[in-house]
This record gives C-alpha cells, structure tokens and sequence, in this order.
C-alpha cells in the first residue's frame, strides 16, 4: 500500500472517530420501568420503527407517529379483562434530560383514545432519543 493511501486511511479513521465521540451518549431504557405489563412498542434505536408504530398485544393495540419533538397516536383496550390499556413515552435528552409522558388510559375493552404528546413539559426541547411502551394498568 502506497505511503499516500496510508495516509488518507489513518485520516479518515481519525475524522471517523472524532465524529462518534462527538455524538453524545443517550440512555435507552434496558428494560421496561418497574411494575405492570410492558410492551415495548418503539424506541429510536429501532430502526424499523420509522418514526411510526402499529402494536396489538393480548389486551390492547396502538399506533402512532413519533419524532424527537412530538407523538401522537391513540391507545384502545382490547380484551374485556377490568384493566385498561395505556401508553407511556419515555424521552430522552443531552445532559440527562428525562421526561415521560401518559397517554389516557383506554378502557372498557373496545374503548380508543387519542394523545398528542411533546418532549418536556411546560418548556418544550428536541429529544436525543425515545421509547414507546404500550402498559396494561
């Protein structure tokens, strides 16, 4: 290998990892938070969520669109079980910014409720990443 291409390799491999340590690190939850019936429906490391999600478990579906601003979708319940269906957002930001967001609780089965949620609470931020999590409460 050429001196030359040497060289342009060990550059890009520098520019390559001084990018990624510029990128800062966002927590993802490792598991659903404590207590009730979780389904993971998104989260921005799903890369086949697109920004959208379509879930059904055995007591209830959602779906909905999703950015690193705002959610909006809808939650039904599903099963006629005397629990209602529930969706929490889970937002994440620089610095160990955190918010979590409730959608309205669906029940009885067959009811449906529409949410529209933004990161943060009475300021407004752009998230770094995000998990959708369909609960049954």
């Amino acid at each position: 290998m050429s001196l030359l291409r040497k060289a342009a390799l060990a550059g890009a491999a520098s520019a390559l990892a001084l990018a990624a340590s510029a990128v800062p690190a966002v927590a993802q939850p490792a598991q659903p938070p404590a207590g009730g019936d979780w389904v993971l429906v998104a989260s921005s490391g799903d890369f086949t969520a697109m920004g959208s999600w379509n879930k059904s478990t055995s007591y209830g579906k959602t779906a909905g669109t999703i950015s690193m601003t705002k959610a909006d979708g809808w939650v039904e319940d599903t099963a006629a079980d005397s629990y209602c269906a529930q969706v929490v957002i889970e937002w994440f930001g620089t610095n160990g910014k955190y918010d979590a967001d409730y959608s309205p609780q669906a029940c009885p089965k067959g009811d449906r409720d529409t949410f529209a949620k933004a990161a943060g609470d009475s300021t407004h931020w752009t998230a770094t990443g995000y998990a959708v999590w369909m609960q049954k409460v």
